[in-house]
């Protein structure tokens, strides 16, 4: 059996192999057949693998025709490297980075040869499709007459998209810049299959990136050159910074009830809309006549400033004058400081109430010092009529006949008590409101004391009366009483009073009688 065996494998391998023999000779003797043309094995090459070889070698030629166009196959991190490079500039793009020499370089400029046939050849068929998907676009150029590399596509797209010629849509945004949004649509096959790519038809005209750059230049402080990519380049390194510093201004202006906030808010906004695209809109955005996101970033710069130099503070002041004002009484000294100050408060109000407030911080400034000059004086007049009332005070209790009924030193403590209130205050704000309640202090501690005066004294003057059971004197002592026949002065008329009171204590024993002094 083992002999068997090995005679039927030793007779297959001779007829295996005189079986390669006779097709390959009925093959060699046979034609190749393309396209309806039919070509001899053996005119090609006596040997059959050869023969199929260059027939091949023909065939892709002709099926493949452009595959000339791109004879490169890319690696797969090249579109990604390709478009960091060109980033930072893309005369630096090596060889490496570009193998079919896209970047043409011209003096001291470089930009892309968007004349290259197979650059051509993707803008041809996206101008006759629209918008088309990455996967499709992969499938068309990776089959014939292409037949180029999945990554040399993508390479060649990178491309278009430095040149300005496409645009991508990437989960509804449409990229027009060369930045980490473009990097991230790219650096793989998967990525790329669901980016849309159309062509550009609504590249910046010369006066929109005129003036993109200017203004630019403006917000920075840095030179920028009316080129697209180097617009949404600075774009791209100015707003976040511009962002940070701008994001806490709504909240300053919000509490200090300033205009500007929705215009600080709506800045940001369109920063963030504009850095989700990575700044694609930036020359459109910065380069319109009129350019509400330039306006507002200005207008927040400055604003900004005017903080930073301490408006906030005038402002904070004068917003606590007018409040405080507003709580004062309409009579006496406050009243007055009210009228007076009136005029200052309503420029004050007005000049808050526009936009440009902060370019005013010098007017406000001065109208603070106005304010602050018309405040001291009104607590310098608070506190001498406050003085005043306390000498009064004293005038009135001595009038008060229950007064004589204390003694003096009674009255001289119930007096310290009177007058037992705080020094000097401060010709400010706080030193108004210490003020004010001070005079309420005062005017109360003044009432108790009256009443207490009233009260004591009248039940002392019934205790010091004549005894029950005890008849008063049958006859009074007569007194002489002299009062001026004329009294020219307040001073005399209480000095008057004040005498006619100290003797109603002596009426029950005594009767005056009055003599007038014509002198």
């Amino acid at each position: 059996m083992r002999e068997y065996c090995a005679g039927q494998t030793e007779r297959a391998a001779r007829l295996s192999t005189e079986l390669g023999r006779n097709l390959g000779r009925s093959l060699a003797q046979g034609s190749f057949l393309f396209r309806g043309r039919s070509t001899a094995v053996d005119s090609l090459d006596p040997d059959l693998a050869s023969a199929c070889k260059k027939h091949l070698a023909d065939v892709a030629e002709q099926v493949f025709s452009r595959y000339r166009e791109a004879p490169e196959r890319a690696g797969t991190d090249l579109a990604e490297k390709f478009l960091r490079a060109a980033a930072t500039n893309l005369r630096g793009v090596s060889s490496q980075l570009d193998p079919l020499g896209l970047v043409r370089v011209a003096g001291s400029t470089a930009s892309i040869d968007t004349a290259h046939k197979a650059l051509v050849s993707i803008r041809d068929h996206i101008e006759r499709a629209g918008t088309v998907e990455g996967k499709r676009l992969l499938d068309t150029f990776s089959g014939p007459p292409f037949g180029w590399s999945q990554d040399t596509t993508r390479y060649l797209v990178a491309a278009l998209l430095v040149g300005g010629e496409i645009k991508l849509k990437v989960s509804g945004r449409e990229v027009t810049t060369n930045g980490q949004q473009a990097i991230d649509a790219l650096k793989t096959n998967n990525s790329f299959k669901a980016v849309g790519v159309a062509l550009r038809h609504d590249k910046p005209s010369m006066d929109v990136l005129a003036r993109a750059a200017e203004r630019l230049t403006d917000l920075s402080g840095e030179q920028v050159l009316p080129l697209e990519n180097d617009i949404t380049k600075a774009a791209q390194k100015l707003l976040p910074r511009l962002q940070n510093s701008l994001a806490p201004l709504a909240e300053k202006l919000a509490a200090l009830e300033l205009p500007g906030r929705e215009t600080v808010e709506s800045a940001n906004q369109q920063v963030t809309d504009l850095l989700l695209s990575d700044a694609s809109d930036a020359p459109q955005r910065f380069g319109a006549e009129d350019s509400s996101l330039y306006d507002a970033l200005k207008w927040g710069q400055a604003a900004r400033l005017a903080f930073d130099q301490g408006v906030a503070e005038t402002i904070r002041q004068l917003r606590a004058f007018a409040q405080a004002v507003d709580e004062l009484p309409t009579t006496g000294a406050p009243g007055e400081l009210r009228e007076a100050a009136s005029d200052d408060l309503e420029s004050v109000a007005d000049l808050l109430g526009k936009e440009d407030f902060f370019r005013h911080r010098a007017d406000l400034g001065s109208r603070l010092t106005s304010l602050e000059a018309r405040l001291a004086e009104s607590v310098r007049k608070m506190s001498a009529a406050h003085a005043q009332r306390l000498r009064d005070a004293e005038q009135e209790m001595r009038l008060l006949p229950e007064w004589a009924e204390f003694t003096a030193e009674e009255q001289t403590e119930a007096w310290a008590r009177l007058q037992g209130s705080p020094g000097p205050v401060a010709e400010n704000i706080q030193g108004l409101k210490q003020l004010l309640a001070q005079q309420f202090d005062t005017e109360s501690s003044i009432g108790a004391l009256k009443n207490h005066v009233v009260q004591e004294g009248r039940a002392r003057g019934r205790s010091s009366a004549v005894p029950p059971g005890l008849d008063a004197p049958s006859s009074k002592k007569r007194r002489p009483l002299t009062v001026p026949a004329r009294i020219g002065t307040a001073m005399e008329l209480d000095a008057l009073i004040g005498r006619l009171q100290a003797l109603r204590v002596e009426l029950p024993y005594a009767e005056f009688e009055v003599v007038i002094d014509q002198g």
